[in-house]
């Protein structure tokens, strides 16, 4: 296992760019992770603001010893790489992966950008997130297609919407993609993030008890850590994936 595979990603807090407040909280969190989400949670009026803000709290949050991850897709990877490569940064969360070509592009973007910011080739990882039946069926793919593929992540809002739930509330497909990904990740030699949510958790948004057995049914197929919305949860995962 390299080293960089080895580093400790038990728990990865989600926050909004454009909520400095929660931004703070989370630094302090005990997060091994925070995801600046530049995608999911920000308004498009508010992303020039918050890609503004971004040197400011990488720096913060990685002074206080956090690793710091940003969170785009492929429609503006151009405009959130660009403010926030720097060092500090330790990768990007590729939301709504669908292709190795998406993942070759974000990796030559990283090159362009490492280099142009006097940072090693290489220094920053991707986690691309499988969040669409396409994205799912090409999943070792886009796990192979750059050497800076740190691990894969499911995940769940996009494969309602794309997959349909069944009249239980569980999603039919979701147990099967979530092992399936464990197995693609192993084969690709990448690191696995997920948790095994029970309805009738919104898996993101569980109470800590439940993020807890989330966790701890995660592990036991394969994951070494997942993502989370709350602060709240960050302990439970810690502990989980300990």
């Amino acid at each position: 296992m390299s080293m960089l595979q080895s580093m400790k990603r038990r728990s990865w807090l989600l926050v909004p760019a454009s909520r400095p407040d929660e931004v703070e909280q989370a630094a302090s969190s005990g997060a091994d992770v925070v995801v600046l989400d530049f995608s999911e949670f920000v308004a498009p009026r508010d992303k020039a603001a918050a890609r503004a803000r971004a040197a400011a709290m990488i720096d913060s949050l990685h002074a206080r010893g956090v690793q710091v991850f940003a969170q785009t897709d492929s429609v503006a990877m151009t405009e959130d790489v660009g403010a926030c490569v720097r060092a500090g940064l330790s990768g990007i969360v590729l939301s709504r992966a669908e292709s190795a070509q998406q993942v070759r592009c974000l990796s030559a973007m990283l090159d362009t950008r490492e280099a142009a910011s006097r940072l090693p080739r290489g220094a920053i990882a991707i986690v691309p997130s499988l969040e669409t039946a396409r994205g799912n069926r090409d999943g070792y793919d886009i796990a192979c297609a750059s050497t800076r593929v740190w691990g894969l992540t499911p995940g769940r809002a996009d494969l309602v919407m794309d997959l349909r739930p069944e009249p239980s509330g569980e999603l039919h497909l979701m147990p099967y993609l979530m092992q399936r990904l464990v197995i693609v990740a192993g084969a690709a030699g990448k690191v696995p993030l997920g948790a095994w949510w029970r309805a009738p958790d919104r898996g993101l948004l569980a109470t800590p008890e439940n993020t807890y057995q989330a966790g701890v049914r995660g592990r036991a197929i394969g994951f070494r850590g997942a993502m989370c919305l709350l602060p709240a949860q960050v302990k439970a995962l810690n502990e989980a994936y300990a």
